[in-house]
């Protein structure tokens, strides 16, 4: 029964996207043929390039920085190697969560009195991830948001931008200044975990993420690495923009509205975020008085696609290189 109620979630995921999809392409706001735009501007091709490397090696950097705060130490091409890895799974298998399992699966391995430590790392750095988009929204939006403000639904955008940010201080603030025996989620995990098995591996992973209580430092060069990622991500947007609409904008308003849209990309339902990256992209450009923003979102997803591509090479040659004996336990 289990294995059929995940079956029909996958499958009820699909259709959403399909239908999302369609209904894009039905109301002309998205175009595949529109794509092949970006290759007549080699120039703002090879800055999109440039800057999607430089994203791929911060994230690598920032996951390292992460698990040395942990006690973990890995040199920079074993940890790119496992994060590529990781991309390739968040594309080929359902589920955004996918490859951030395999990464685990393979350092916990190495590290098997660290599990908690390696999840701790691993979830810590999506954190971290959505910290950043919140972070460059915010101030965006302290710094202009062009046509936004004339918009009905700015309130509710302003609004939600806010809340989040507010909920991104509390966070950091219970982990930074709140002492182990005063933690209320710890104290919560605790009591749970003497009466459900599952909730002391929960336990252990938080327990990992609280362990960057004393790594401020460290903390705040991940943060400020994220910021970096997506405002190069918000960049190369507006690049694309440049391409398919050529439309005036302020590129403030770009700012804000990019990094919402991958705040939705986050919720698990397809590889990539396709679908309802699509819409999300769509309804917020809109905002903007563009209907490019479908179009747009399909070429992050391309340039997503590449380098999940070098993942699964860089995994074909790792699987490899996995003794024979060990290789029997991967069940991925």
């Amino acid at each position: 029964m289990k294995h059929f109620k995940k079956k029909l979630g996958l499958i009820a995921k699909l259709l959403l996207v399909v239908l999302l999809l369609g209904f894009l392409t039905k109301k002309g706001l998205l175009s595949l043929s529109e794509l092949h735009k970006i290759f007549d501007h080699p120039t703002l091709l090879a800055l999109v390039i440039l800057g999607t490397t430089i994203n791929t090696v911060i994230g690598i950097s920032r996951w390292q920085i992460l698990l040395k705060a942990q006690g973990i130490q890995l040199d920079w091409l074993k940890t790119a190697r496992l994060n590529l890895i990781g991309g390739f799974f968040n594309l080929a298998l359902p589920g955004a969560v996918s490859g951030d399992l395999v990464k685990a699966f393979y350092i916990a391995r190495e590290f098997p009195g660290k599990r908690g430590h390696v999840f701790g790392s691993i979830l810590f750095d999506r954190i971290v991830g959505v910290a950043g988009l919140v972070i460059v929204a915010t101030v965006a939006m302290v710094m202009g948001y062009g046509p936004l403000h004339e918009h009905h639904v700015f309130q509710a955008v302003q609004g939600f931008v806010l809340l989040a940010f507010s909920g991104m201080v509390a966070f950091f603030g219970l982990i930074f200044f709140v002492p182990d025996s005063l933690d209320p989620v710890t104290g919560i995990l605790r009591r749970a975990s003497s009466r459900v098995r599952q909730a002391g591996s929960l336990l252990r992973i938080y327990e990992g993420v609280r362990n960057y209580h004393s790594h401020r430092s460290m903390v705040a060069s991940s943060l400020a690495l994220s910021c970096v990622i997506h405002a190069v991500a918000a960049s190369s947007c507006m690049i694309f923009f440049r391409v398919l609409d050529g439309a005036a904008i302020d590129p403030w308003g770009i700012f804000v509205v990019v990094p919402l849209g991958l705040l939705v990309t986050a919720v698990p339902v397809a590889p990539a975020g396709v679908g309802t990256g699509h819409a999300a992209f769509s309804w917020l450009f809109l905002l903007l008085g563009s209907s490019a923003g479908a179009n747009i979102f399909s070429l992050l997803v391309v340039f997503q696609l590449f380098v999940g591509a070098i993942g699964g090479w860089v995994y074909l040659r790792y699987r490899a290189e996995i003794p024979n004996q060990l290789e029997a336990q991967d069940s991925l």
